[in-house]
Formats: structure tokens, C-alpha cells, sequence
């Protein structure tokens, strides 16, 4: 539900362009800036400007769930081994701070900061209700927070800046500020924010800035200034604690229970990112979305009625890899085996998050990743009549097949790529032993080696029981395979739909999300570190009775009595992978178990039969990431400050290794 949102964006792209400063792009002065403002439209405009910088490429629409998120220990791209474009560079930490992923990320955080500012030395100006006045000086509070959360977390010390640009005459050299002053800055303006924006229940929209935004966005800034490296230990986990569980205890939000109204065979857990695809159209999703980056309808190619180009790549780049024309999808991304085998049995998380299919340019689903089974019926044939072709004899036959309506599919083992069952899903009729019928492996996988063993036929029936594998072979597909999917092209609602782009919201936070941050700040707080209390520990089942098809607010047999932060990491991985958290989330848990996690996972990578075509460039592309990371890892743990702002502002400095 974004309807206010895309209204005041298209007013915005006539009102609100920056101008180009030769002395410091990211600092320059908004063209728009005014001393007055006459009526609460214009603030209404110029507030839906401070939203923008949320769809750039370099924030969610890319960025902050791609190419920035490399050095975690989910997923990777395969094009990373061999990408010369910017993106792969800095993905595979092969890029330096001259590269413009790092200097248009800062540009456009601070673009946002400028705007908040804009806004922030306007608000009473207009006449206007003190409800909407307070209202959207709230969300300019928090949005110029959350820009400036994002610079700190990522960059470290930077300038921090509440003045507007104008103000500061000719002189931009504005000092770096130390993190943990930014941080309780941060968390000052956004506690203010609290008390001025409406509830999401108001609002009915995930697109815009609400109290569920606010608070739960606080208790993901203040576990980041509780851990590495701001180090600021349990006054700021008590926080975090405090944020999430006002939130939880307001009673606003709760975990789906039930699949998608639209999409009865779909999981609970599903239910979110099918909503994210169709931009919250036929489900609201404010039961368990907090806060979206909203993105325009992707049109074909540019929208032309605003002049603007589409920027999210969610299910173009990163979805179920198909080679449909009109909804193509490259499926580049793909899941460390380790996140596979993260998942217990019966999660049902796991094959939503990894595709267990992919699909063709008629979108047809091929299960196990284009593995099937053909199955053909014996025959035999009979000579009934020699004839005469151009002075040549030729038999002719009456072929008599024998058997119909067989199907089976093929379990292939994830690790070794070889087939280890071919499993009967119906044994059809007619057929004979003899004549015996045949089967083949089919589809895009291409293993080798395989062959087929005896055909069993029930003489009675006629119906095949059971197939034989006399060599399982090996590559046919492998966990490298699976496609991560979270996010699915084929619930897209669009009727003109760009190739390359999609209109998908990203969930910047949601209410799965502040569960685990509660019961993580319950046992630094509640359990002195070491085990969650019994309030964090049903935080924490809600979330895993979930994924498991069991209601969230009623005991299950999977219902864990301990949980540990070891417990915690691991769920919020299977819970959260892909949405934009783990490499922060394995920054603020220390570098020493930054490295231990990323040297274990390489130590494991290479036992993975990858004897497919292409296998050892994707062997590589796992690897690359981790491999640079850990040659420098306190380098790599924060992105360089772009070389072109160090060269004109004196009072700031780059970063250790850059």
C-alpha cells in the first residue's frame, strides 16, 4: 500500500534535484531550499523527497542486499569470480575508494541528510494541524537518523551534519565525529521520533515512517552501538531491550500464522515476500511488515511519465532463474551449502529461501532443478506387409507400445551431485517386463555418468514399482544450484514488466526481526550473557514454531527450552539470510568471530562435488569474497571514505588498510 508514497514522488521529481558541487558533492546545497514555506503541501513534497534515497541502486535497490553484503556467510554471487563491472569489484573485495559504489552510497546518505535538514529549519513555518506538523518532523528526524546510521555503521567516523549546507558560507570542511557520539545522536533523534510520528495502524501503509518503523529500528541501532566496535555494552543492550519489546508488547504486530490469501499452497513464512512482490497490493502486509523501501512501478525501461529509472533488481538478479523474456531472471545469487544444511527437516524456510526448481521461458516449473525422469513404454513390433519404395522393399511394422502414465522424479544428493533414488510418483499401467520399458534423466541439468538399473513392473497391474540406479553419476546439481528466492517474479501483478527491473518493496524491518533482537538483548540483559529467561526464549519460539507450519503463539513439538546466543546467530541467519543484516550482524559480534565464522565456512566449501560445466568458476566465486576478506579483515570491516570527498575535506581521514 504505497499510494500516498508514489503521489508526493512524482510531485517530488519536479521540485527536488541537487546541483553539482565542484567543492563536495555530498555537502552541496539543495537547489530548492527556501526560507519560507507557505502551506503544508510544500512540506508534504518536499518530505516525499527525503524517501528517494532509499530506492537508489546503491541502497536497497542493489546495494544494501547485494553487492554491500558480501563478506557474510550466506550467500554469494556467481558472477563475482569474473564481474570487471564495479558492482563485482567491490562485492569480492577487489575494489578501492575511488570506486563509485562507495562515493554514490555516501552521496546519496548525505543527500538524504541535506533534505532532512531542508525540512527540519521549515517545519513551522506553514500553517498547518500540529498533528501532521509533528507527524512529519518526526519522520525527518528518524530518516535523517537512519541516513546517518547508515554512514556510521558502514564508514565509521564521519561528518556529522545538522546544519544546513547554506549556512556554512564556504567552508565544508566539516570534522569527522567520533561513532559512539553519532550513535547516541542517532538514538536521541529517533527516541524523539517516537513521540511524533502516527502508529502503522493509522497509517495503513509499511511505506512511510511509523512508530513500528521507529522502534524497531532503535533496537537495531542500539545492538550495533552495544557491540564491535563501538563496544558500548549492556547500557545500550538494556535499550535494545527496552525498543523491542515496547513494540512486542503493544500488541500492533504479530508473525503470519496462515499462507497468502491468494496463494493457499504457499508457506506462512512466504506470505511477507510474496507481498513485497506484488508492492503489498492484495495483502496490506502490516501484520507483520514494519517499515518498506518503496519502489516505483517498473514499467518497460524507463518510467516515462516521471522521467525515472526503475532501480530494483529484487527477483531480476536475485529470484527463481528463469529464461522468460518478458520476467527474466538471471539467478546469480546463490546459498552457501552451509546455510542449506543450517535448516533442520521439515523447515519449511528453507526451500522458499532456496528454489528447489527453477523455470523456463514459459515459466514450467523444472523440480530438482531441471532434473526429471522419462519414462517410455516398451513395444514391439510386428511385420505386417513388405512394400515397394522406388524399386527399394521396405517393411512396414505395427509397433505395439505397452504401458502408460508412468512418472518419477530423481533425489540427487546435494553435496556429490549424484543421484541417489528415483522415486515412483505414479506407477502407471499397461506396462510389460517384457518388452521392458526405458527411462532417461531430462532437463537444463547436465551431470554425467549415470545409468539406469532394472525396471520392476507389478505383472498384475502393469504399474511400475520401482526404477534401479546401477550408477548414480555425479554433477547433476548440487546445493550451488539452487537459486536463492526469496524474492519471486512469477507473483509479480505488473502487466508491462521490465526484464531487468521489478517495483518489489524491500523490507527494511520486520516483526520476525525485533522477535530475535529481543530475545538476543534478553539474555545480555536479563541472562548476563549467557542463556535466554523464559519471556526471551518464547521471543524466540514464535519465530522457529513459524517455520516449522506451527502456529507462532501456541506451544509445538518444536519448542526449544535453552537458547543460547550460538542458538540466536543460527536462527537469525535461517530467519533474516538475504534481507540486508548478516554482515552487520557478524560485524557487532566481534571480528575474532567474524574471522572464526568465515574461516570455517571456506574450510568447508571445497568438499562440494562441483563436476558440472562451470562448477569450478562457481567454486571460485564462493571463495573470492572470503578469501580477500580474511587477507585484511579489519580493512574490509568497514567500507573505505570515497577518495574524492578526502580530496577536498581536510578535517576527515580514511580508514585502516584503505
Amino acid at each position: 500500500m504505497k499510494r500516498w508514497y508514489n503521489v508526493f514522488l512524482i510531485l517530488f521529481f519536479g521540485l527536488f534535484m541537487v546541483e553539482s558541487c565542484n567543492k563536495d558533492i555530498s555537502l552541496s546545497p539543495i537547489t530548492f531550499t527556501t526560507t519560507s514555506q507557505t502551506n503544508a503541501a510544500e512540506l508534504n513534497n518536499q518530505l516525499a523527497g527525503l524517501y528517494s534515497p532509499l530506492e537508489a541502486e546503491q541502497l536497497y535497490g542493489w546495494g544494501l542486499w547485494g553487492y554491500f553484503e558480501s563478506g557474510n556467510d550466506e550467500g554469494f554471487s556467481t558472477s563475482d569470480a569474473t564481474g570487471t563491472v564495479t558492482q563485482s569489484l567491490t562485492a569480492s573485495f577487489r575494489s578501492s575508494s575511488q570506486d563509485a559504489t562507495y562515493m554514490n552510497f555516501w552521496k546519496n546518505l548525505y543527500s538524504g541528510v541535506e533534505r532532512a535538514n531542508v525540512i527540519l529549519s521549515v517545519i513551522n513555518q506553514p500553517v498547518m494541524d500540529s498533528v501532521s506538523r509533528a507527524n512529519i518532523k518526526g519522520q525527518a528526524l528518524f530518516l535523517r537518523a537512519y541516513y546517518f546510521y547508515l554512514l556510521v555503521n558502514n564508514f565509521g567516523d564521519v561528518p556529522y551534519k545538522t546544519q544546513l549546507t547554506s549556512s556554512l558560507g564556504t567552508n565544508f570542511n566539516i570534522p569527522a565525529t567520533p561513532s559512539k557520539a553519532i550513535y547516541d545522536s542517532i538514538i536521541q533523534d529517533m527516541t524523539t521520533a517516537d513521540s511524533l510520528v502516527q502508529s502503522i495502524s493509522k497509517a495503513q501503509t509499511t511505506s512511510v515512517v511509523t512508530k513500528s518503523a521507529v522502534e524497531g529500528i532503535l533496537a537495531r541501532v542500539c545492538l550495533a552501538a552495544a557491540g564491535s566496535p563501538i563496544n558500548g555494552g549492556l547500557p545500550y543492550y538494556q535499550k535494545a531491550l527496552y525498543w523491542s519489546e515496547k513494540l512486542i508488547n503493544s500488541g500492533v504486530h504479530s508473525l503470519y500464522s496462515s499462507s497468502h490469501p491468494y496463494f493457499p499452497s504457499t508457506s506462512a513464512y512466504a506470505r511477507v515476500f510474496i507481498n513485497n512482490m506484488q508492492d503489498n497490493y492484495n495483502d496490506n502486509n502490516l501484520t507483520e511488515d514494519m517499515w518498506d523501501a518503496a519502489f516505483l512501478s517498473n514499467g518497460a525501461g524507463s518510467n516515462t511519465s516521471l522521467g525515472y529509472t526503475a532501480t530494483q533488481q529484487l527477483g531480476a538478479i536475485l529470484g527463481v532463474t528463469s529464461a522468460s523474456a518478458s520476467s527474466k531472471c538471471t539467478g546469480v545469487y546463490r546459498p552457501f551449502p552451509t546455510l542449506y544444511n543450517l535448516y533442520g527437516n521439515g523447515d519449511l524456510r528453507r526451500d522458499w529461501v532456496m528454489s528447489p526448481y527453477i523455470l523456463d521461458a514459459n515459466n514450467n516449473k523444472f523440480f530438482n532443478l531441471g532434473v526429471t525422469v522419462k519414462i517410455t513404454a516398451g513395444y514391439t513390433k510386428t511385420i505386417v506387409d513388405t512394400v515397394i519404395v522406388r524399386g527399394v522393399p521396405k517393411i512396414v511394422y505395427d509397433t505395439t507400445y505397452y504401458g502408460s502414465g508412468a512418472t518419477a522424479t530423481a533425489t540427487v544428493d546435494p553435496v556429490t551431485g549424484s543421484v541417489t533414488a528415483i522415486n515412483i510418483t505414479n506407477g502407471g499401467s499397461g506396462y510389460s517386463s517384457n518388452p521392458a520399458p526405458t527411462a532417461s534423466l531430462t532437463g537444463p541439468s547436465a551431470g554425467k555418468n549415470f545409468k539406469f538399473g532394472t525396471i520392476t513392473v507389478d505383472p498384475t497391474t502393469g504399474s511400475i514399482t520401482s526404477i534401479a540406479i546401477a550408477n548414480a553419476g555425479t554433477g547433476y546439481i548440487t546445493i550451488y544450484d539452487r537459486p536463492v528466492a526469496k524474492w519471486r517474479r512469477e507473483y509479480e501483478i505488473n502487466f508491462t514488466k521490465n526484464p531487468s527491473y521489478t517495483s518489489c518493496n524491500f523490507p527494511i524491518i520486520r516483526y520476525a526481526d525485533v522477535l530475535l533482537m529481543a530475545a538476543e538483548a534478553d539474555i545480555q540483559v536479563r541472562g548476563g550473557g549467557t542463556n535466554a529467561t523464559s519471556i526471551g526464549i518464547g521471543y524466540y519460539n514464535q519465530v522457529k514454531r513459524r517455520a516449522y507450519g506451527f502456529a507462532p503463539n501456541v506451544s509445538s513439538a518444536v519448542d526449544v527450552s535453552v537458547v543460547t546466543m550460538d542458538s540466536i546467530k543460527a536462527e537469525r541467519s535461517r530467519e533474516l539470510c538475504f534481507e540486508g543484516v548478516r554482515r552487520n550482524d557478524l560485524k557487532r559480534w566481534g571480528i575474532t568471530n567474524w574471522v572464526n565464522t568465515l574461516t570455517n565456512l571456506n574450510s568447508q566449501l571445497g568438499i562440494y562435488n562441483l563436476t558440472s560445466p562451470g562448477s569450478s568458476t562457481i567454486l571460485t566465486a564462493s571463495q573470492i569474497a572470503i578469501n580477500n576478506f580474511l587477507s585484511n579483515p579489519q580493512k574490509y570491516s568497514l567500507f573505505p571514505i570515497p577518495a574524492s570527498e578526502l580530496a577536498v575535506e581536510s578535517a576527515i581521514y580514511q580508514n585502516q588498510g584503505w
